[in-house]
Order: C-alpha cells, then sequence, then structure tokens
C-alpha cells in the first residue's frame, strides 16, 4: 500500500447501517443490497461497516430505549452510540419510509430527550447518511424528513449525505454490484462514491476539531419539544 493510500486511510473508523426493509432475512432486499455496495465503498478509507435489518429484531414500540422483556432495541443502540458514521436506509411505500424506519425513529425520541435536557447529544460528533430504495418517487420528501430529524439530534451531515436509486434490482449481490459498476457507473456508482468520500471525510474532521456542545440542566421540558438547547 502506498504512503498516500495509508494516509487517506487513516485510523479505524466504525459505520452503523439501519436498513428498514419489511423483509425478513434471508429474503432478497434492494435496500440491504444498496448498503452493502456502500460499505464496499467505505472499506478502502478504513471503514468497517455493520449492516442490521431492523425487521429481524423484536422492536417494541415506545418511546424509552428499554420497553421491557423481548425488547430487543437495546440490542442496538449501543452499536449506534460507538458507531462514527449511522446511515439510515429505507425502502419508500406510498411515498414516505418505511414503517420501520419511523419505530426507529420513534424509538430514538429518547436520545432527543437526552439532548433537550442536558444540551449533549449522544449522536454529537458522529455523521449522518441516508439510502433509499423504491419502485416510485418520494425519494427527495424521504430524505428530507430524515435530514430534519438527524441534525436536529446532533447529527452531522455532510455534502451529498444520500444514496438512492428508484427501480428494481436483479436477485443476487453479485449482479446488482455489475449492474452498478457497468451500466451505471456514471449515476448509482458514483453517488457511492461521493457519499462514502464525503461521510469519512467530515469525521476526520470532526476527530480533528470536534463540537463543543454547552451543557445545561433543562427540566420540565414541553411536550413535543425538539431541538438543541444552548
Amino acid at each position: 500500500m502506498t504512503k498516500i493510500k495509508k494516509e487517506i486511510q487513516g485510523e479505524r473508523l466504525k459505520a452503523v447501517m439501519l436498513v428498514a426493509t419489511l423483509k425478513k432475512s434471508p429474503e432478497v432486499s434492494n435496500t440491504q443490497m444498496m448498503c452493502q455496495y456502500l460499505a464496499e465503498h467505505l472499506k478502502p478509507y478504513n471503514v468497517a461497516s455493520e449492516i442490521i435489518r431492523m425487521v429481524d429484531f423484536n422492536i417494541f414500540p415506545g418511546l424509552a430505549r428499554n420497553m421491557g422483556k423481548g425488547d430487543e432495541w437495546p440490542k442496538i443502540i449501543p452499536k449506534m452510540l460507538k458507531a462514527d458514521i449511522i446511515i439510515f436506509a429505507t425502502p419508500i411505500w406510498w411515498g414516505i419510509e418505511s414503517s420501520v424506519m419511523q419505530r426507529a425513529i420513534e424509538r430514538l425520541d429518547t436520545e432527543n430527550d437526552t439532548l433537550l435536557e442536558t444540551g449533549i447529544s449522544p449522536f454529537a460528533n458522529k455523521v449522518g447518511g441516508i439510502v433509499v430504495s423504491g419502485a416510485e418517487d418520494g425519494a427527495q420528501h424521504i430524505i428530507g424528513n430524515l435530514l430534519n430529524f438527524m441534525v436536529w439530534n446532533g447529527l452531522t451531515m455532510s455534502p451529498a449525505c444520500s444514496f438512492s436509486r428508484l427501480g428494481g434490482l436483479p436477485e443476487t449481490y453479485a449482479e446488482t454490484k455489475k449492474l452498478f459498476d457497468e451500466k451505471e457507473a456514471d449515476s448509482t456508482k458514483l453517488q457511492a462514491e461521493v457519499m462514502a468520500r464525503n461521510l469519512v471525510h467530515v469525521v476526520r474532521l470532526l476527530k480533528k476539531d470536534p463540537f463543543q456542545d454547552k451543557r445545561i440542566h433543562q427540566r420540565d421540558i414541553s411536550a413535543g419539544t425538539v431541538g438543541i438547547r444552548h
């Protein structure tokens, strides 16, 4: 490996990708295959990616980190808190994100409460990204919704932080990768390359010069309050 490549790689980083497909394993998921493709483009930057298909877990509805016996959300949230990069990946259903993605957002409400109460976000100095797949329009709307949630919960978003594609995909990842690499090199492949490069660049900037949150002690928060207080 050349010296330049070593400098580009830098220290080992961790990415967690929350896949919100409605299909349980081992059924083929276009959203998951897109995440696999993005993970391949993150790997040269020394990023280890973990892809979590949320529908394979028993995630209870609710607003707490742990909703009691049988709730498997507590297996997921620690992985997010240890990651440098967090990806929300969802298919399009009737123009919006999937119900699985929405449930994850609702379960993360407790992290927003922590931010409001203390001024410190559990996701401070982590970088977010979005993957959207589907056979219908709605990607821009979903990206806008997820961006709003992510930035107001402390995640930093890079330029070109989303990777989206409309239309069907082959049945295997090998065929999908070939399609992206060869027939869609100037569109899908380029999106993944630019997104991976930008995510890692911003992570490394934050490690050198992290945001300094102002600690506060806020109580009696009004219902429906969101955002960062200083």
